[in-house]
């Protein structure tokens, strides 16, 4: 069976991370690292991506990064590639480095980018390695930015990590889905029901749209948007996608707020 294709678009963030074949060490020492370091600079600006957040341990590492037109995988594909030859170029090895593909979580909430990139940075910290994330030299840490928020929960590979009680409860004081819904459901004459439904008509689907756009534009999180609607984070990134396309502007449509 062929890979599953990623979802690219330009200004897309992911959080990447690769570990070593066998979980084996991928960095041997500090020379290791810089090498890395060098190679991952090189890499983030001829693709024309922006670093977020990085850190690297003893076996695997950690990436929060915005892609431009160049997807994640080249990226990826050229990072791991090149640092794998100078590091068996310089510990007399050959084969692989690193554990088949690359894994790579999508991003969709400036809340999640905050707490993912607290996440990385406090890898080191979970891992006893220091006390403190401005301990570890291996890492774009840095205390001025440190957003300090509770990770309590916070899982951002796991099915339950946009539910975690940091996001629900900066969106307690939000306008309720079902409210936008209403609204949208009056002025374009498709149910709430037919809005959460699986129709794929083109009025419905605009309807969907609507309700997206909006509860996004005043705070909800993307995640959370696509679970109320039943749709996918895929889909969600579509209609952002479509949305932003037609220069659409919800905050003229709803007026009861």
């Amino acid at each position: 069976m062929g890979r599953k294709p990623r979802i690219h678009f330009a200004g897309a963030i992911y959080h990447a991370y690769s570990r070593g074949v066998d979980r084996r060490a991928i960095f041997l020492d500090d020379t290791d690292r810089r090498a890395f370091i060098s190679v991952m600079d090189r890499c983030v600006r001829a693709c024309g991506a922006v670093l977020h957040a990085y850190c690297l341990m003893t076996n695997h590492f950690h990436l929060a990064i915005e892609v431009g037109e160049v997807p994640l995988s080249s990226i990826m594909q050229r990072l791991l590639t090149a640092y794998c030859n100078i590091f068996n170029a310089r510990h007399d090895r050959t084969g692989h480095l690193f554990e088949a593909r690359h894994h790579a979580n999508i991003c969709l909430d400036d809340r999640y980018l905050t707490a993912l990139i607290r996440y990385i940075h406090m890898n080191p910290v979970r891992a006893c390695l220091v006390a403190r994330p401005r301990d570890w030299p291996w890492s774009s840490y840095d205390a001025r930015n440190d957003s300090g928020v509770d990770l309590e929960g916070f899982d951002p590979w796991g099915p339950g990590g946009l539910e975690s009680s940091l996001l629900r409860k900066e969106t307690e004081s939000l306008r309720p889905l079902a409210a936008i819904a209403g609204d949208v459901s009056s002025r374009t004459g498709v149910s709430v029901e037919r809005i959460r439904s699986r129709d794929r008509r083109t009025p419905v689907v605009d309807a969907r749209m609507l309700v997206a756009a909006e509860a996004v534009r005043i705070g909800h999180p993307s995640v959370r948007v696509a679970e109320w609607l039943r749709v996918t984070p895929c889909t969600m990134s579509r209609y952002g996608r479509q949305s932003y396309a037609k220069n659409d502007k919800p905050d003229t449509i709803f007026m009861g707020k």
